[in-house]
């Protein structure tokens, strides 16, 4: 006779998940651009993605030196996308919340970005299966 352990009935049960899979694959794709602000690259911001056709995926990534990288392993699924993007005036203090901040009681950082590509936004861009999914966004 043929005795089962606990450890048959497990792999049994990670060789299911394998063969069949966990659920429905997300088709993701990577996500790239560049955002200039009067001409000029946005030293430093953040650009969001957000799924406007019930897609499983939204994301954002850092805007560094002007350019922007969603990776496919964290990427959108085709469909349209509400594109949000923010640029502070780099007074914010870089995360020091001590009161020996260079900018410890003074105002806030002031947003640079127009709001018709933040808080106003309407910017909707389309994540396609056969890319490629580079979007610029040239800000006046």
């Amino acid at each position: 006779m043929c005795r089962r352990t606990p450890f048959f009935g497990a792999a049994l049960g990670v060789l299911a998940l394998v063969l069949g899979g966990c659920g429905k694959r997300q088709d993701r794709h990577e996500v790239t651009g560049e955002v200039t602000l009067r001409g000029q690259p946005v030293e430093d911001g953040i650009i969001q993605f957000a799924p406007l056709d019930g897609q499983p995926t939204g994301d954002g990534a850092q805007i560094v030196n002007g350019k922007y990288r969603i990776p496919k392993e964290k990427g959108l699924s085709p469909g349209k996308y509400k594109v949000t993007i923010y640029a502070g005036d780099g007074r914010s203090g870089t995360g020091n919340a001590s009161p020996d901040s260079p900018y410890a009681g003074t105002k806030p950082g002031q947003e640079r970005i127009p709001a018709e590509y933040n808080k106003n936004s309407n910017v909707v861009k389309e994540v396609t299966a056969n890319g490629p999914n580079k979007f610029d966004f040239p800000i006046p």
